[in-house]
């Protein structure tokens, strides 16, 4: 199968990882792409790197905001919305802080600042994708999707990342309650690509192979935009979950 060129994406929580190679792939399918990130800095580098990636007519757009404060972030979503069109066809979030912690050490602003940028930042994303979507495709079988990134931490806490682990759950948590309420009554599809393991090896700085940023899009994230717009079998023959 392949996806369709010429669609929109809003990427949240943009690092030198997987949204970029998520960013790239599509831009080089003339998609137009909002970017938004913290660092003004480390986003402007990243999203000039998209647009020198991206196939003729690809638009590029990127917004610094905290995914924790939750006003600005929905301010910088409505922006970029605005600069591509005014309907979205795709929505990823990918915002974390990751941090090593312990729970006997873990201080309470920490937690809290984590679960803002994690979970509250997935709720506020989510209900902010449902009255923006784009749903004029949907009676030829393509749905627009909301896709959230994760791990094992909801099933498997790390002792060394205490926080992360819980509010990564929280998160996760969060998108599935979405994956039950968005599709049936919003037509929105709800992805959840979750990577089962560590990404870079702590030794050597080096993405482990299975891990490398761009085989996850292609081998984790692809499938998702491929089946959003192939539903021939109806809402109920969407895979909520894929592993890598």
């Amino acid at each position: 199968m392949t996806v369709s060129e010429g669609r929109s994406i809003i990427i949240v929580g943009v690092g030198s990882s997987m949204s970029r190679s998520l960013a790239i792939w599509l831009a080089t399918l003339g998609w137009h792409i909002g970017l938004i990130s913290r660092s003004e800095n480390n986003l402007f580098a990243i999203a000039e790197e998209v647009r020198r990636s991206g196939a003729s007519g690809s638009k590029v757009v990127h917004r610094a905001a905290d995914a924790g404060d939750a006003p600005a972030l929905k301010s910088a979503l409505d922006w970029c919305l605005q600069q591509l069109g005014g309907k979205l066809d795709v929505l990823s979030y990918n915002a974390a802080r990751v941090s090593e912690s312990t729970v006997t050490t873990l201080q309470s602003d920490t937690l809290e600042l984590d679960f803002k940028i994690s979970a509250v930042g997935t709720l506020v994303t989510g209900q902010w994708f449902r009255d923006n979507a784009q749903l004029d495709r949907v009676p030829k079988g393509e749905l627009p999707m909301f896709l959230v990134t994760g791990g094992l931490l909801d099933k498997t806490p790390n002792p060394e990342m205490a926080s992360l682990s819980a509010v990564k759950s929280a998160s996760q948590t969060i998108t599935r309650l979405f994956a039950q309420a968005l599709p049936q009554e919003y037509q929105i599809l709800v992805g959840m690509p979750t990577v089962t393991g560590r990404i870079i090896d702590p030794d050597t700085g080096e993405y482990f192979e299975k891990f490398q940023p761009d085989k996850i899009i292609q081998t984790l994230f692809k499938p998702f935009f491929e089946d959003r717009e192939n539903m021939r079998g109806g809402i109920q023959s969407w895979k909520v979950e894929r592993f890598l």
